[in-house]
């Protein structure tokens, strides 16, 4: 498949390095987000189905990438001059996902695209969703999530409640001293996250917790605020699944009742669609062709 190296600069100043695959001559662009801790390859068989079908996706590794990674952010005044600055999954502040989608999307533009489709896979989703409900450009025409789930749910499904209530108390503990970036002790949680991104990743009232099937009392304010179509993909066989899926899948169709939106499940697959990208690529095929 045809293959271009991109270097995305967000308007923070964040370099963001990715690749662009597929056909110039596309009016539309796939723009993937990888999940938690990922890379621009996560789904690069979905990708590379895609792309053989005729499709121009952008792949790149967004602020998440990795545990611990080195970015460099440049200085606007001096282009040639730059910081190195460590985020990956255990620093990354979810919020300024709004950043490496701009910075995606503006380039997208600069590259001749009209049309952009956002597509998340996991941690992914949350970041597109959260964007989504700040923004919603004429350029953007929907939005895909694969394999949505809420890490809150999973982390309080299988992990020791007193263990469980002894990490967000030291993380809650550092956060209030001001140590938001400090990790928290591998002695209790041995996984590499800040104090910040532990409570934005496990606790039911965090931005990051859109999904919120698992804490009923908990109005899904972000989703319902996408004014932009949704393709929603579950995994029938999602291992990071607190409860049956369909209970997952019932969830989605009811919160996005009233919404432009369509939410299908692959029953047999895992989280990362694996030996199923033929059928999610004619999935997101169909679907897309309706968008306008």
């Amino acid at each position: 498949m045809e293959a271009k190296f991109i270097k995305i600069e967000t308007p923070k100043h964040l370099v963001l390095n990715g690749f662009i695959f597929g056909p110039k001559k596309n009016k539309i662009i796939f723009i993937f987000l990888h999940g938690l801790s990922g890379s621009l390859f996560s789904r690069i068989t979905l990708m590379e189905k895609m792309t053989s079908s005729g499709a121009t996706v952008m792949t790149f590794n967004n602020r998440g990438h990795g545990l611990i990674n080195q970015f460099r952010k440049i200085n606007p005044h001096k282009p040639e001059e730059y910081n190195s600055v460590a985020i990956g999954k255990a620093h990354e502040v979810f919020e300024e996902c709004v950043d490496d989608i701009d910075g995606a999307i503006n380039l997208a533009r600069k590259e001749g695209y009209k049309k952009i489709v956002l597509v998340g896979h996991s941690t992914g989703c949350n970041k597109i969703s959260y964007y989504l409900s700040k923004k919603s450009p004429d350029d953007i025409i929907g939005g895909i999530l694969l394999a949505p789930m809420s890490d809150y749910a999973d982390f309080i499904k299988f992990t020791d409640g007193k263990i469980a209530k002894t990490i967000t108390e030291e993380a809650k503990k550092l956060v209030v001293a001001g140590k938001h970036h400090e990790l928290l002790s591998d002695q209790i949680y041995p996984y590499y996250a800040d104090a910040q991104r532990f409570l934005s990743l496990y606790t039911p009232n965090s931005n990051e917790e859109i999904f919120s099937y698992a804490v009923p009392a908990k109005k899904p304010t972000i989703l319902l605020k996408i004014k932009k179509p949704l393709l929603v993909v579950l995994a029938g066989n999602d291992q990071f699944s607190d409860r049956p899926m369909t209970e997952i899948f019932n969830w989605f169709k009811e919160t996005l009742n009233n919404k432009i939106a369509q939410v299908i499940m692959i029953k047999k697959s895992l989280h990362g669609f694996a030996g199923y990208e033929t059928k999610l690529k004619n999935e997101i095929f169909n679907w897309t062709k309706n968008l306008k």
